[in-house]
């Protein structure tokens, strides 16, 4: 297994030669958001992909340029009702999966798990569009992907239904909290859903990338990072700048920065 950061809730997992790409944003900019903090590898670097997982149709996750920059042949497995959105990119191969249907390909399988968030890609679609997160389960292991999601989720059934060896979770957008807390998990709540899951790591994803928020960009991986220590959890958290990677070969503090994903450590971009 090997786990590569590219920035936002974009992640390269690969299992042996199976690889994954999760919500793919490369581009600046986003429904006018400009993004703070470079991709940590380009969409060149990228190896050839089995499958891309989008977790919903928001633009930070859901990026039309960015998905027209790869390989067509690629499936795209997505929640339900999302064809309409994918419709942009042409003929692709399209998969929706609802809450807890598979989709496998040899020894790999997917699974679509729920995802508490308001997933619109526009105002009025809002209400009628689910979010998915999934679950890969390979030949070295099992990864949970939670893509956006609330607290109020079941991470327990997520957990007991899967031996979860990595779960990438949302830490980021998560200020003022009594409107954010209906759709995104703040540091102490991530840990939380952590702890529920029965995971035996945890990556954070969705952090320092673009300003979505109230909060300071960094501040997410600070709160996690104390809380993490505080909770006597420190050894199972490995925080990932874009660019590097993790493997269970490199143990869990050992971070590689690979030629071939030689991005750049965190900077953010100035406005």
């Amino acid at each position: 297994m090997r786990i590569t950061f590219v920035g936002h809730a974009t992640v390269l997992i690969e299992d042996g030669t199976n690889r994954f790409l999760t919500d793919p944003v490369f581009t600046s900019h986003i429904a006018g958001q400009k993004r703070r903090c470079k991709p940590g590898i380009s969409v060149s670097e990228l190896p050839p992909l089995d499958a891309i997982l989008l977790s919903h149709a928001h633009y930070d996750h859901f990026d039309l340029p960015t998905l027209r920059q790869l390989n067509p042949e690629t499936p795209l497995i997505l929640p339900p009702r999302m064809k309409g959105v994918a419709a942009f990119l042409g003929q692709r191969r399209l998969c929706e999966l609802r809450h807890w249907e598979v989709w496998e390909s040899g020894n790999l399988r997917v699974t679509a798990v729920p995802a508490r968030h308001l997933s619109g890609r526009w105002l009025v679609d809002t209400p009628f569009r689910p979010s998915n997160g999934y679950v890969i389960e390979g030949l070295t292991g099992a990864v949970y992907f939670a893509g956006d999601t609330a607290w109020h989720n079941p991470f327990a059934d997520i957990g007991k239904r899967f031996s979860v060896d990595v779960a990438l979770l949302p830490v980021g957008a998560y200020r003022p909290r009594w409107i954010m807390r209906w759709s995104h998990l703040s540091p102490s709540e991530a840990l939380d859903a952590f702890d529920t899951l029965k995971a035996r790591l945890l990556i954070p994803i969705h952090w320092g990338t673009f300003r979505l928020s109230l909060e300071p960009l960094d501040e997410p991986i600070r709160r996690l990072r104390k809380l993490a220590a505080r909770n006597g959890l420190r050894d199972r958290l490995v925080v990932l700048d874009p660019g590097e990677s993790w493997s269970p070969a490199l143990g869990r503090h050992q971070l590689q920065r690979s030629t071939e994903q030689a991005g750049p450590a965190v900077s953010f971009v100035s406005s």
